[in-house]
């Protein structure tokens, strides 16, 4: 059985089997379409090869993956494989956990996803508030704000998220995507207001003083 083996482009599952349902012979000779699921979340990609004097019949009969497959060149699959688009700067446990978080949400477990974005700011504001006691989040992120590290606005959204997170972990209600995408969203921006920005202002201001050095 023809197969595509490759990351998920809608779930993010990688080294996800495709299973190809459907070929087509163009045109021009010399090169074929597929259409293959994926085996995790059941959505569709398009695959076209060169494939030389290769019928679609053919195509379709070859066993194993054919992205692998020396008597094809892949010409592109669509759409392509979501990238992992994280805020810079971040320290590296703070930069796996949002990735987890982010392949979690992509891959539409909403539950683990809430609690995995949970994690990640508490492993993030930990940094900030060493001195606080574990599993004390609501006091990292009032401290925060105390300190005028985040805006009110982003400690009230804070605790919003820290609740959600609660309840996807310990409630009885099941975590939606809405609340999901208000946890990364949320996640981002915090960790785009603690890390990245400071970074930035840090660059602009060393290019700023080395070119004042230049001039004097």
């Amino acid at each position: 059985m023809a197969v595509l083996v490759m990351q998920c482009p809608h779930c993010g599952a990688e080294n996800m089997t495709f299973s190809v349902m459907q070929a087509v012979g163009h045109l021009m000779p010399g090169k074929t379409s597929v259409v293959a699921l994926c085996a995790g979340c059941d959505e569709p990609v398009l695959a076209s090869f060169r494939t030389g004097a290769a019928q679609a019949n053919y195509v379709l009969a070859t066993q194993g993956n054919l992205l692998n497959d020396r008597g094809f060149t892949s010409l592109g699959v669509w759409p392509s494989k979501q990238s992992l688009n994280i805020p810079e700067s971040l320290p590296e446990r703070v930069a796996k956990n949002f990735m987890e978080a982010l392949k979690i949400r992509n891959a539409k477990h909403w539950n683990a996803a809430c609690g995995s974005y949970r994690r990640c700011l508490e492993i993030a504001l930990k940094e900030f508030a060493p001195d606080i006691e574990a599993r004390m989040l609501e006091k990292r992120i009032d401290k925060l704000a105390a300190e005028h590290r985040i805006t009110p606005a982003l400690q009230a959204w804070a605790h919003e998220l820290r609740l959600d997170g609660n309840e996807a972990l310990h409630g009885l209600e099941d975590a939606t995507e809405e609340m999901a995408e208000q946890m990364h969203h949320l996640t981002y921006f915090l960790l785009t207001y603690l890390y990245t920005l400071p970074q930035q202002i840090d660059g602009v201001r060393a290019r700023r003083q080395a070119a004042a050095a230049t001039v004097a």
